[in-house]
């Protein structure tokens, strides 16, 4: 028994996909709250457009799905064929979204579902970067590392990379243009894992000689530890620091600098000019 046969099940149960489509309908509600230019009527935003909000909310939570077919050559809409599935994510929607008196949204707002979603989104990225890596490797090869690496971190971060067209969206219905694109840190984490599974899929010896299923396990426990240490303190104010130093000493930031210590011409010829007047005047008293 492999490992995808241990963490699927979990993946497709009625209870597991009910909370993973509540947190993402959850995230959805808070990001725009927070993006709301409406401060005299907070839930105007709600009574717009509810179809853009719904159609958002399905994009979102099957990006994943949509964008491993795009780029593998499958139907990329086939993963919304299942209509009991869909029927369920519209009802995680409606409830976060517009129940009575916002009870839904009130109790997913607590830090016991936050503890309990957690786990859930990470067993959800493991599964949909596995199925990406081992999908790409049979249609590229394994030893194509780059497209299955892009493949695995566009799949592991699906709503990160779809979230530009939902802000298109969004924002059109809010009556603003503003987009943008940006590598967050789950597409990160996703760029990490994805590149564990590339070295377990040619066989690496970087690997310790783990299995499949001892890799996944491993990956999935630190990856869980590394989400409830996000609840707990700023670990994206960390990841955003150390970051911006490495930028700053590879990637242009320090040697712009050396060059303006070493190469600054108006400071030389100050001192050059400097010395020259301070030789004249020596000469000029002797």
């Amino acid at each position: 028994m492999n490992s995808p046969n241990i963490l699927r099940p979990f993946s497709n149960h009625f209870i597991f996909r009910a909370l993973h489509y509540t947190f993402i309908a959850f995230q959805l509600r808070d990001e725009l709250m927070r993006s709301n230019p409406s401060k005299q009527r907070p839930r105007s935003y709600l009574e717009w457009q509810p179809f853009v909000l719904w159609l958002n909310h399905v994009m979102l939570t099957y990006a994943g799905d949509i964008l491993v077919n795009v780029m593998l050559g499958s139907l990329p809409l086939e993963p919304l064929s299942n209509v009991h599935d869909v029927i369920l994510c519209t009802l995680t929607w409606y409830l976060i979204f517009y129940s009575p008196f916002d009870w839904a949204h009130a109790v997913a707002r607590t830090v016991a579902f936050r503890m309990l979603a957690t786990p859930i989104t990470a067993i959800s990225q493991v599964v949909h970067i596995d199925r990406g890596i081992q999908l790409a490797g049979k249609m590229y090869g394994n030893n194509a590392l780059v497209p299955i690496l892009i493949i695995g971190t566009i799949v592991g971060s699906g709503a990160e990379f779809l979230k530009p067209v939902a802000a298109l969206l969004i924002n059109r219905c809010q009556l603003t243009n503003a987009a943008y694109v940006k590598l967050s840190t789950n597409s990160k984490v996703s760029f990490c894992i994805a590149l564990v599974f590339v070295l377990q899929l040619n066989q690496s010896q970087w690997l310790f000689g783990l299995s499949r299923r001892q890799l996944h396990i491993y990956v999935l426990i630190v990856l869980i530890l590394f989400k409830y240490l996000s609840m707990a303190c700023r670990m994206d104010h960390l990841i955003w620091k150390l970051e911006k130093h490495l930028c700053y000493a590879f990637f242009g930031g320090l040697s712009a600098d050396l060059a303006k210590f070493f190469k600054c011409p108006a400071h030389f010829e100050n001192l050059f000019k400097t010395a020259k007047l301070q030789h004249l005047l020596h000469n000029h008293r002797a």
